[in-house]
């Protein structure tokens, strides 16, 4: 291993330890999710991560969220960022489970959802699950309902970015059109490591792979906008999306964001967060 390298995971770590014990009231303990809680709106609003990283990929579109009209729970699934400590099945009941209870935790009776890759599927999920207590959905670049399902090449290729950095340094190239730095790439790359768990990568990554309960949210009425990035995978663009979410959800907006990849609200943020502004505002609580 080189000493840039050792350096730069060092930093990671260190970065990573410091940001999360920044955050009071975090703890993962009780089976209540890690998470952060900012602003002072009325409508409250529960935020999910991806696969490869944890609750601050959002920090960059932070800043242009109404925290007066709304307030945010930003959390860390179980085996990420403050929950890394929380075992489990990793299945999209469990995480929906979790995010119900943290809710509870919270004593939101009801709150809109908003979710990315992997829990962009945990989101419906939930939705599923609590009709009544889900006000409204976001799902960025999401895994639909009846999951991906990949090749054996595919498959092993999503293992191997679970294991080993080089190979995520390639899923991350793959999954931003090849556009951005190899800086970009190994900051995300250290950022998925230093925040997770190879069990829990593994574990969520059977999920959004096998799992199928599309026939739990055909014709569910929530209101749900998918934000999606012009350079991701075929697998995350509107002509996907309108053939399986636009056949399961009557109410379905769908946004793409110009110059961005899988990774909409770190490529661009400020595009991102109006976007969400907007779902939010449109399907705020009378």
């Amino acid at each position: 291993m080189s000493l840039k390298f050792t350096i730069f995971r060092f930093l990671g770590v260190m970065l990573t330890v410091t940001a999360l014990a920044g955050c009071a009231g975090t703890t993962g303990g009780d089976r209540i999710l890690a998470h952060e809680v900012t602003g002072t709106g009325p409508d409250k609003v529960i935020v999910l991560h991806d696969w490869l990283g944890d609750r601050r990929n959002y920090d960059d579109a932070r800043p242009y969220l109404d925290m007066q009209s709304f307030t945010f729970a930003f959390a860390d699934l179980r085996g990420y960022g403050g929950s890394v400590k929380m075992k489990g099945m990793f299945t999209s009941d469990e995480a929906a489970g979790d995010v119900l209870r943290l809710a509870d935790r919270l004593g939101w009776q009801r709150f809109h959802i908003v979710g990315h890759s992997m829990t962009g599927m945990v989101v419906q999920r939930v939705a599923a699950n609590a009709p009544d207590r889900v006000i409204s959905v976001v799902a960025t670049t999401p895994v639909a309902a009846n999951g991906m399902h990949t090749d054996p090449d595919t498959r092993a290729f999503l293992e191997g970015a679970a294991k080993d950095p080089a190979v995520t340094a390639k899923a991350i190239h793959a999954l931003t059109g090849n556009r951005l730095s190899d800086i970009w790439a190994a900051f995300k790359v250290e950022r998925a490591m230093s925040s997770s768990t190879e069990a829990a990568r593994l574990g969520y990554l059977d999920m959004f792979d096998l799992e199928d309960f599309h026939a739990d949210v055909d014709g569910l009425k929530v209101p749900i906008t998918v934000i999606l990035g012009e350079n991701d995978l075929p697998f995350f663009q509107p002509d996907y999306i309108n053939s399986t979410f636009g056949k399961w959800y009557p109410n379905l907006t769908v946004v793409v964001s110009p110059n961005a990849g899988h990774y909409v609200m770190q490529e661009t943020p400020a595009f991102y967060a109006s976007a969400v502004d907007a779902h939010l505002k449109k399907n705020m609580v009378k």
